[in-house]
């Protein structure tokens, strides 16, 4: 089973990325499975597919991330007489701006794992093993920053769980996000619904079953068969979540992840306490399939997405499909999204006091500001601070370097941006009579020096005719084969950053 691995926004060679396989058909196979989602965008891939993508809400906001592909095929495969594919030398693949983690099972799949990861990763290049389930990473092979993001976005803190990267891969963040999605949706309250229950006892309240009660109760005992409709806890979602908590159990650090924090804790006991009567572990298969219908609630929506995510777990993630199981299933993250959601936590953490960002979300409707006095032309600057009227936009991009272009603005350190890129972050500032401001960017192009951490500007660049002031912030990524000693270092070029952005 082929095991691929790619870096965004990239193109990349499958005669060199699958060398390993000219002997085999892994590299034809890996091929055919790519095609599943090879060209279509996540709009059209979301509907029928196991897919978690981060944000949640595609196409609702405008952001164009429903509009992504996984990854783009140029060129076309060769094939014999029989219609068979017989080489794929020619295809070159695409990746956009989503990393994450794919697999492939099922009927007509060859059972392949693609993983892509952040370009800005020290060990960040293209990679090909033939056999996905043997394939044990190697430490100094992890890409330390996308599950540095990932730790912080979502909260998991690693070293409690005692989280070995000799023996993991990235596929394993699909049961480390599930107590963040567990207690987000208990947040909510208890999902409850009614539900049909065939009861034998002397309190009736329902229909009575006929045929059963005189199976079941002759000669009469003080027993009646009956079935009730009520509403419960008790039910398939709950049920669901239940099954996924026991089967992490017996996942290594499988028991490490529902304790790692007293809310998850008491999630899992509040989800136990509820299916403790009716759980059974003979029943999976049938709740597996009460759940294959997706939950639509306007009220409970992220049982929505917890519900997509057990599924996972439970059914593709174990590699054991029914014929009605997606055969493509995985998690992936916009990578603007997750560097935005990533600074937020370095620069709105609820310590800082008066130094704390703002940060406007366009998905919640939260923090946004009006471009017109009559309150229309809504915007959401990524951060700002009143304090010192600063606007900060995150860019997750690799910058042009020796551009030629009229508005490459920060032409002293060779750094060009998009024109509108600019325009945007010039209408927050003056919308907010900001005194400043800045873009925020992963940086790869320097190593690190321990007097200079983060790459800006010595002085702030000042705007023709109105007279305010912009900088650029580099955030080098650290280059380091431990990870342990990739976060001690992030935690210290995050200080500096924070410090760099105060005094610059």
């Amino acid at each position: 089973m082929p095991h691929i691995t790619l870096t965004d926004n990239n193109f990349h060679n499958p005669p060199k990325l699958l060398d390993v396989a000219k002997e085999t058909d892994s590299a034809i196979h890996a091929y055919e499975d790519l095609q599943l989602v090879a060209n279509k965008s996540l709009k059209e891939l979301c509907k029928n597919q196991s897919l978690l993508v981060f944000p949640q809400c595609l196409g609702d906001h405008d952001d164009g991330i429903e509009e992504q592909f996984i990854v783009q095929f140029e060129g076309s495969a060769k094939f014999n007489d029989e219609d068979k594919i017989v080489s794929c030398d020619d295809v070159k693949i695409k990746t956009g701006n989503l990393m994450g983690f794919i697999g492939f099972s099922g009927k007509g799949c060859h059972g392949t794992k693609l993983e892509i990861r952040s370009s800005f990763s020290e060990n960040g290049e293209a990679k090909f093993s033939e056999n996905a389930d043997n394939n044990k990473t190697e430490n100094n092979n992890q890409d330390f920053f996308l599950h540095y993001m990932l730790e912080k976005v979502f909260k998991i803190n690693l070293f409690n769980l005692n989280y070995s990267y000799n023996n993991s891969s990235g596929f394993d963040f699909i049961y480390l996000i599930f107590p963040y999605f567990l207690k987000r949706a208990l947040n909510q309250a208890l999902f409850k619904t009614y539900k049909t229950f065939e009861r034998n006892d002397s309190a009736v309240k329902g229909a009575i079953n006929v045929s059963r009660h005189i199976r079941q109760n002759v000669p009469f005992g003080g027993r009646v068969s009956y079935r009730s409709r009520e509403y419960t806890f008790d039910n398939h979602i709950m049920q669901l979540i239940r099954h996924t908590i026991e089967y992490i159990k017996t996942k290594p650090s499988g028991k490490s992840i529902l304790t790692q924090d007293p809310d998850t804790q008491k999630a899992v006991l509040q989800i136990n306490e509820v299916t403790n009567e009716t759980y059974s572990l003979q029943k999976r298969s049938k709740v597996i399939f009460e759940n294959l219908k997706p939950l639509n609630h306007p009220y409970y929506l992220d049982y929505n997405y917890l519900q997509k995510l057990c599924l996972m777990i439970l059914n593709n993630v174990n590699s054991q499909y029914s014929a009605s199981s997606s055969p493509i299933y995985g998690i992936l993250f916009d990578g603007a999204w997750l560097w935005e959601e990533y600074l937020a936590t370095v620069l709105c953490d609820s310590n800082s006091g008066d130094k704390k960002f703002g940060h406007p979300n366009n998905r919640t409707g939260k923090g946004g500001i009006h471009l017109f006095k009559n309150g229309r032309g809504l915007r959401y600057p990524d951060f700002y601070r009143k304090t010192d009227n600063i606007v900060l936009d995150a860019k997750y991009k690799a910058l042009s370097y020796n551009s030629k272009n009229e508005d490459d603005i920060f032409s002293e350190i060779k750094i060009s941006f998009k024109r509108d890129d600019i325009h945007q972050l010039v209408t927050y500032m003056y919308i907010l009579k900001a005194e400043k401001g800045g873009f925020i960017f992963p940086d790869k192009s320097r190593k690190e020096h321990s007097d200079d951490t983060i790459l800006s500007l010595p002085n702030w660049l000042e705007l023709e005719g109105y007279g305010k002031k912009i900088n650029g912030f580099g955030l080098i990524i650290p280059s380091v084969k431990d990870y342990n000693l990739f976060k001690e270092k992030m935690y210290t070029l995050e200080k500096n950053l924070l410090n760099k952005i105060d005094n610059a």
